[in-house]
C-alpha cells in the first residue's frame, strides 16, 4: 500500500501472480507498492506518469477503503449483522474511521445493512428456537448495537403476536422438576424465579406461574396424605 511519502515515475505496471485483482507497482525501477486493480483505473496510473505524495495519499485511502469493504463483506457473509457489530469489526481492524463511515453508507446502499429488518428477524428467531421473553430478547438486540427504539419496536410486535405467558410455562414446566430436591420451598421458588428471569421474562409474568407451581404442588402433598 501506498504513503503520503511516495513519489516517483511509474515504469512498470504488473499483475501480481498469486492474486491477479491486485497490480504491482514499480517506481523508478524498483517495486513500490501493491494495489486493487480497480484502483489503477480509476486513478489513470499508467507507465510514465508521475506518482505525487497528493496522489500516493488518495491511493493509499482508496485502498484502506477496499480492503475496509471487502472486510465487512465477508464478515457480512457469515450472518446478518448490526451496523454497530460492523463498525467495531472494523475498528478492530484499525481502519480509520472515515473510511468506516464511507463503508457504512456504502452497504446502506446495497442493503447489505438494515438494523430494522434485523431486529424483527432476530426477534423473531430467538424466541422461536428458544422461547426466550422479551426482557431478554431486548437485551441482546441492543447488546448488538441495534437503536433501543428499533429493538423496542421488534420486541412489541413479536409479543402482540406470541403467548408470552405460555413460553414462560413452557421454562416453568422444564425446570420445576429438576428442583424437586430442594427441601426449602422458599429456596425453590427463589430459584425458579431467578431461572425465569434469566430467560428474560417479567416479575408479573413469573409470579402468578410460581404461585400456580406451588398451589399443584400442596395439593398434590394432600392427595398422598
Amino acid at each position: 500500500m501506498p504513503d503520503a511519502a511516495t513519489s516517483g515515475t511509474i515504469t512498470r505496471l504488473e499483475s501480481q501472480v498469486h492474486n491477479d485483482d491486485r497490480v504491482s507497482v514499480y517506481l523508478d525501477g524498483e517495486f513500490a507498492f501493491g494495489i486493487h486493480e480497480d484502483l489503477v483505473v480509476k486513478h489513470s496510473l499508467q507507465v510514465g506518469a508521475t506518482l505525487t505524495p497528493e496522489k500516493a495519499r488518495e491511493l493509499e485511502r482508496d485502498e484502506q477503503y477496499v480492503d475496509a469493504k471487502q472486510t465487512a463483506l465477508d464478515y457480512l457473509a457469515y450472518k446478518p449483522r448490526t451496523e454497530e457489530e460492523v463498525r467495531r469489526k472494523l475498528g478492530q481492524e484499525d481502519v480509520p474511521s472515515p473510511v468506516i463511515e464511507d463503508v457504512i453508507a456504502r452497504l446502506y446502499e446495497l442493503e447489505y445493512l438494515d438494523d430494522e429488518a434485523y431486529a424483527h428477524d432476530y426477534a423473531h428467531n430467538r424466541f422461536s428456537s428458544k422461547k426466550y421473553g422479551p426482557v431478554r430478547i431486548r437485551r441482546e438486540l441492543t447488546e448488538r448495537g441495534v437503536d433501543r427504539r428499533l429493538a423496542d419496536a421488534a420486541v412489541d410486535e413479536l409479543f402482540a403476536e406470541v403467548d408470552v405467558t405460555a413460553a414462560a410455562w413452557t421454562h416453568a414446566e422444564k425446570r420445576w422438576p429438576r428442583l424437586a430436591g430442594e427441601d426449602d420451598p422458599r429456596r425453590r421458588r427463589q430459584k425458579m424465579y431467578r431461572y425465569l428471569r434469566r430467560r428474560g421474562f417479567t416479575s408479573n409474568t413469573i409470579r402468578p406461574i410460581l404461585d400456580e407451581l406451588e398451589q399443584d404442588g400442596t395439593r398434590n402433598e394432600d392427595s398422598l396424605r
